[in-house]
């Protein structure tokens, strides 16, 4: 499998035009990377904006992209900074950059570098409330079981213990899949193309778009709010999916993923415009 490496180093990248970094076009795709996973791309003639992706799955144009929460995404763990033998370690001290984290959670299926350009969280006691971008990590078991180091862009700023706990997120924009309906996973945006696995792309992230409607109860009237579809992989749906006007209306306002607003009506299975709102 292929893991991007080129993350931007610790920076904020430089917006529109040929600063972006990246030598691809945004309706192109390409099997090796061209640039810097995340950058980003404006067209200030209309404020649409552009983000550059890996792609983990394939996902056809005009669909909803999100991250793969589950290669890409770690829940706490508790007690979890160690050495390199497993052994907890209390002394991990401001300015330290390479860290021992230590769960079950951590297997050989994590692959080598797969959350470079992520974040190491540190979740309670010791340290807590701080983030810090991953530059590389071991493979999961590299070395010892449940063990990986993790190699972090700038020092601690504050030392750790072994009581302290943690969580990871890799880059927002790589390892994208189809937005799964049943899941509601972080959307990141929407494709222009066809896209393979294993491909680079760029994805829409605001502005005027289009992606595939589904609305099993009739017509989406203009100007409703958009979000993710609770039946159709990649899908938008109208907030309420197909229950306007009732309790399903607000439980898919503080719980479905918006996406937009539909810009014109829409008919199921259709694809229609829409406002995009994902990330500026």
């Amino acid at each position: 499998m292929a893991v991007p490496t080129n993350f931007g180093g610790n920076g904020l990248q430089g917006l529109g035009g040929a600063s972006s970094g990246v030598a691809q076009g945004i309706r192109d795709v390409s099997t090796t990377e061209q640039g810097p996973i995340g950058a980003t791309l404006i067209d200030a003639s209309d404020g649409s904006v552009y983000r550059y992706a890996y792609f983990k799955g394939a996902v056809g144009p005009g669909k909803l992209a999100a991250m793969d929460a589950s290669a890409a995404i770690q829940t706490s763990f508790d007690a979890a900074f160690v050495d390199s033998a497993g052994s907890a370690k209390d002394d991990y001290a401001v300015g330290d950059t390479l860290i021992y984290v230590k769960s079950s959670d951590i297997t050989s299926d994590d692959v080598e570098n797969i959350w470079a350009g992520g974040y190491l969280y540190v979740t309670d006691a010791a340290g807590e409330g701080h983030k810090y971008k991953i530059r590389s990590h071991e493979a999961g078991a590299a070395t010892t079981a449940n063990v990986m180091g993790i190699e972090i862009f700038d020092g601690l700023t504050i030392a750790l213990d072994s009581e302290s706990s943690a969580a990871i997120t890799g880059h927002p924009y790589n390892n994208l899949v189809i937005a799964n309906a049943g899941t509601d996973d972080p959307l990141r945006g929407v494709t222009l193309v066809d896209v393979a696995a294993a491909e680079y792309a760029w994805v829409q992230t605001w502005g005027p778009g289009i992606v595939l409607a589904d609305e099993s109860a009739g017509t989406i009237a203009a100007g409703t709010i958009a979000v993710l579809s609770d039946g159709v992989d990649g899908a938008a749906a109208p907030m309420g999916q197909g229950s306007p006007n009732s309790e399903e209306n607000l439980t898919d306002l503080v719980t479905e993923p918006q996406c937009g607003e539909f810009v014109m009506a829409a008919v199921n299975g259709e694809y229609v415009p829409l406002d995009i709102k994902i990330n500026r």
